[in-house]
């Protein structure tokens, strides 16, 4: 199983010594990737152009969105940038996308959530035919675009689909190259997983070759009680509510906790499992890391 890390796009009062010291500090550390969850209406950093700035400061890790909303995009604008950021991470990008589910973000952007399952097909459609360096011709429900080529040819990364529900996953096993599952703990991927898997064969699918990554949130701390009460006071903001028990849904404490919640989703042969810090703290890639060099040992 890979591991990879998140950058504290959406923490409190993050800088730039942060960002880039996490990318950093998980190139040094021998983690497997970087990634960038994404929020419109919210005080936080931008996926794409955060990314970029990692592949500036790292060569060897592959760099993601566990997820971008890509129904708030326009697709060709989208697929501009998204080939921009996979040429200069000499091809490391790998592309999470999802519907999204706050009514303030489309407002935002003056898109109906109405359209946003046929605008998301769509949407991935049109980014398969413009990573392909050629002319896109799309006459669509909801997108009519006759265009010359508008991204380097060979810039077509990955594209993992996630969502919570089953018509997300068997759109990810009919749509995608990949799924990924949101950070909601332990039982909900053991309720997931086999499920996607399934989906995938009956799709048609080679489920070993249909990868699937995982977020699962992380506060290390020695005090473990007090990395539960920081671990609750940001999921509380971020969603609005305790979308799970942090005790089991997270991983709080030292480095023996993100241990022991590696082997749980390992036992359910998770691709990536990517560990979403709640603190700006770079010294949390350390431990992470140090979670992580333990769990490998033990694998062996």
């Amino acid at each position: 199983m890979k591991i990879g890390v998140a950058l504290p796009a959406q923490v409190a009062g993050v800088t730039r010594r942060d960002v880039l010291g996490f990318a950093e500090r998980a190139e040094r550390h021998g983690l497997d990737s970087v990634w960038v969850l994404d929020r419109l209406v919210y005080e936080s950093l931008a996926p794409l152009p955060l990314l970029a700035a990692a592949a500036a400061v790292t060569e060897r890790v592959r760099i993601g969105t566990s997820i971008l909303l890509g129904t708030l995009w326009n697709p060709m604008l989208l697929a501009k940038e998204v080939a921009t950021v996979q040429r200069v991470s000499d091809g490391r990008l790998v592309l999470g996308l999802a519907l999204g589910a706050r009514e303030a973000d489309f407002q935002a952007v003056g898109v109906s959530m109405k359209s946003r399952r046929r605008r998301f097909e769509e949407t991935v459609a049109l980014l398969r035919q413009a990573a392909a360096g050629r002319a896109v011709d799309h006459q669509g429900a909801v997108f009519q675009i006759h265009a010359g080529a508008v991204a380097l040819p060979g810039t077509a990364p990955p594209l993992w689909l996630g969502g919570f529900v089953e018509d997300a996953i068997r759109r990810a096993v009919r749509l995608g190259d990949g799924f990924m599952l949101g950070g909601r703990g332990p039982d909900y991927a053991r309720e997931t997983v086999p499920l996607v898997r399934k989906l995938a064969a009956e799709a048609g699918r080679d489920p070993a070759r249909f990868p699937i990554a995982a977020l699962v949130y992380g506060c290390f701390q020695a005090d473990a009680e007090s990395a539960v009460r920081v671990m609750s006071d940001y999921i509380q903001a971020y969603y609005g509510r305790l979308i799970f028990d942090p005790r089991k849904g997270s991983i709080c404490g030292r480095a023996g906790e993100g241990r022991a919640r590696f082997g749980e989703y390992a036992a359910l042969d998770v691709d990536t499992l990517i560990v979403v810090p709640v603190t700006r703290d770079p010294d949390q890639v350390d431990r992470l890391a140090e979670a992580a060099a333990a769990f490998r040992q033990a694998a062996k």
